[in-house]
Parts: C-alpha cells; sequence; structure tokens
C-alpha cells in the first residue's frame, strides 16, 4: 500500500486515500500481534518491540496523511 501511495504522489488525494488504506492494514497488524501474545505464539518482550514499531509506523503514516504537501509534488 505505501508503494502504491508513493507512486501517486503527483495527485495528493489519491496518495493520502492509499495512505488511509495503509494505515488500516497495519491497524490489523495489531489485531494479530494481540493474537499471537494471548496464544503464546509471542512472548512479551516481543509483542512489546512489534507494537512499539507498530505506533512509530502508524505516527508515519500520520503525518503523511496530515501533511500530504511536503510528500506530493
Amino acid at each position: 500500500m505505501i508503494s502504491e501511495a508513493w507512486s501517486k504522489r503527483r495527485y495528493p488525494k489519491s496518495f493520502v486515500s492509499k495512505l488511509i488504506e495503509a494505515d488500516g492494514e497495519t491497524s490489523e497488524t495489531t489485531v494479530w500481534l494481540d493474537f499471537s501474545k494471548d496464544h503464546n505464539y509471542l512472548d512479551i518482550h516481543k509483542y512489546k518491540y512489534f507494537t512499539e514499531k507498530y505506533d512509530e509506523v502508524s505516527r508515519m503514516l500520520y503525518s503523511m496523511i496530515t501533511q500530504p504537501e511536503k510528500f506530493c509534488y
């Protein structure tokens, strides 16, 4: 999704739309992280590591969504 958004950066609305889709996909990842932790596929340290990385990616996507002019041409 992010690469699709990047290819649409000439069109700010399309760029933002693809980023919103990417953010939705990352949200789905948290469900799988929770599931993996709850069923002991991930220990708590790995779970925390991955959820922190998710938060970082989510903040980056939010920044790109709210400020597309920094990325579009």
